[in-house]
């Protein structure tokens, strides 16, 4: 099933990003900048490689694990549902540490590394994310849930987060208060002081109320880091935060820097 949509989503995806840089041109909104797009659609390009490679991996770790669970959920509606919440709790505490330990924001700076927030910035993912992400799901497969049903979850929730950045979607009224919209990832994406670190969900923005960690949007967002990179090449935005570590040790990561 999860095959079966993929080209579909890829093609909302292309056409999305289509779309917003066409208004964008045609209301001289500043949205896209040639090179930055590029260089996002290249980070998604890679992305999609390293996927394609450590995913079958990932789904044999599952698979494995699911094998030697004592337990076996059946797939209904309700044990969908409970999945899906967990797998949110999960992407909570992943995109969390990926912020606050040093050796995961070296990777996933990546993504906070450009300055326009627009559909492309999501094709923006860091590659090496596919090879650490899937030990964070461990519970899940050993907790009972089909590693078919994990996969179609994890689709479902990326496709979702592909649609936040957007600076062109307005609050959504009572979603906001449950949902992580455009506006609440907009305030994730942002430098300003008072957005540093904050709303970490994917689908939903209620871990962030529970933890601490939400942040209304009310002051309009600056998007990069506290820091951007000055020289913009795409080898140096890979490694730039590794090579930091390098020259001035694992010290304690500085504020989305």
């Amino acid at each position: 099933m999860t095959e079966k949509l993929f080209p579909y989503f890829i093609a909302v995806i292309v056409l999305s990003i289509i779309g917003e840089a066409w208004y964008s041109y045609r209301t001289d909104k500043g949205l896209y900048d040639k090179k930055d797009t590029w260089t996002s659609i290249g980070f998604g390009l890679l992305g999609v490689v390293t996927r394609l490679v450590t995913k079958g991996l990932s789904l044999s770790l599952w698979f494995v694990l699911y094998k030697l669970s004592p337990f076996k959920i059946e797939t209904t509606v309700l044990t969908i549902v409970i999945l899906f919440l967990l797998n949110e709790f999960v992407y909570y505490w992943f995109h969390r540490i990926s912020h606050e330990v040093r050796f995961f924001w070296a990777t996933h700076v990546n993504h906070h590394s450009s300055m326009k927030m627009n559909f492309s910035t999501a094709a923006r993912t860091p590659f090496m994310n596919a090879v650490y992400h899937t030990l964070f799901w461990i519970p899940l497969p050993l907790l009972g849930f089909h590693p078919a049903d994990i996969l179609a979850v994890e689709v479902f929730s990326f496709f979702f987060a592909f649609l936040q950045h957007t600076t062109i979607v307005p609050k959504l009224g009572f979603l906001e208060w449950f949902m992580n919209t455009p506006s609440h990832h907009r305030v994730h994406h942002a430098t300003n002081t008072q957005y540093l670190d904050k709303n970490y969900g994917n689908v939903l923005i209620i871990f962030d109320r529970l933890f601490g960690t939400f942040e209304e949007e009310k002051e309009k967002p600056v998007f990069g880091l506290t820091k951007n990179v000055e020289d913009r090449s795409f080898i140096n935005i890979i490694f730039h935060e590794w090579k930091d570590i390098v020259v001035n040790g694992y010290r304690k990561q500085p504020k989305n820097d």
